[in-house]
């Protein structure tokens, strides 16, 4: 998927047709320099966007000019270009790790990353062959993950103590 979900719309701002958006990426500098976004299914050029706090930002799109126009936005996701959004070095898309085979640096495989929550702690969710299991993504577990194999390997020893296993 080239597009990921960087926010929503909450509602219109002012009357030129501006959108307050909720973001849901790490932090607005990583989606500062989008220059296009689509909503609805159409594809929108950005001519501003700036911070309006910790997790919200303001976007101007060229097109929408008027507050009534920027109405019928309100509640629809916000999408960008994956290439268009920083990643700084050793973070990912939760997309990309999703599907990705969970690894003890003993080599056994252990299941299929299912679900990412994200929080101050990432906890991974995978499906195992005895049933699910979630481990929180510490920096003792040494983890390696490389999206371009789609492999997620953390240390045997530290993750038998984190993991817990669903019923």
């Amino acid at each position: 998927m080239d597009k990921i979900e960087i926010g929503a719309v909450a509602k219109p701002q002012g009357i030129k047709g501006e959108l307050k958006i909720r973001l849901f990426a790490d932090d607005f500098n990583s989606v500062k320099s989008i220059k296009s976004v689509e909503l609805g299914g159409t594809e929108y050029p950005v001519s501003d966007f700036k911070s309006s706090g910790k997790d919200e930002a303001i976007i101007k799109l060229i097109g929408v000019d008027d507050r009534n126009a920027a109405e019928s936005f309100r509640g629809l996701s916000v999408m960008a270009k994956k290439s268009e959004i920083a990643v700084p070095k050793g973070r990912f898309f939760i997309a990309d790790v999703i599907g990705s085979k969970v690894f003890l640096t003993s080599g056994k495989e252990i299941g299929v990353v299912e679900e990412i929550t994200s929080g101050n702690v990432d906890y991974y969710r995978i499906l195992t062959n005895e049933g699910y299991a979630v481990f929180p993504l510490i920096k003792d577990l040494e983890p390696i993950i490389d999206t371009e194999n789609k492999t997620v390997t953390v240390n045997a020893k530290r993750f038998t103590e984190v993991v817990l296993y669903e019923d």
